[in-house]
């Protein structure tokens, strides 16, 4: 039972069936496609710009078919909306208990030998309470994982 994957799949299947009837609108043949300099351009920002560090790997589609572009967007559009609810909504049941998931780690992991790792041995809760994030850096954010798990009042 794996109810992400089962809703995911549904919601997945709805957002391309959407985007293909929507783009077969303006692009009805792929020679339409290929010839839109503006799309051509947006594709080679997305790639180049949005992803700079990992724009040469060779398994960046060409846009050169209508699959390719509802793919494309479709990829887009669920990691915008259904991926990032998926991930957001669910973090405040655990993380808004900020020892399970501390923003930050004020100091590394101590070496064998030194008092810092003599008191992870004998105290090993006094050790992780200096370790994690201060009392403001926490409230704040542990508020930012309320506000993002939220729903929008809208």
């Amino acid at each position: 039972d794996y109810p992400y994957a089962v809703d995911g799949l549904a919601v997945w299947s709805a957002i391309e069936t959407w985007v293909d009837e929507y783009c077969r609108i303006y692009y009805p043949c792929d020679d339409v496609l290929r010839s839109d300099v503006e799309l051509q351009a947006w594709w080679k920002e997305v790639r180049e710009v949005g992803h700079g560090d990992i724009k040469d790997q060779p398994w960046w589609p060409k846009m050169t078919t209508s699959n390719v572009l509802v793919r494309s967007c479709a990829t887009i559009i669920w990691i915008a909306s259904a991926l990032h609810a998926a991930v957001n909504f669910g973090q405040y049941s655990y993380a808004g208990y900020l020892p399970n998931r501390p923003t930050v780690s004020r100091r590394q992991m101590p070496e064998p030998g030194t008092k810092e790792y003599k008191e992870v041995e004998t105290d090993p809760d006094l050790a992780f309470i200096r370790t994690i994030t201060s009392q403001l850096q926490s409230i704040i954010g542990v508020s930012v994982i309320e506000v993002l798990s939220n729903h929008s009042s809208d």
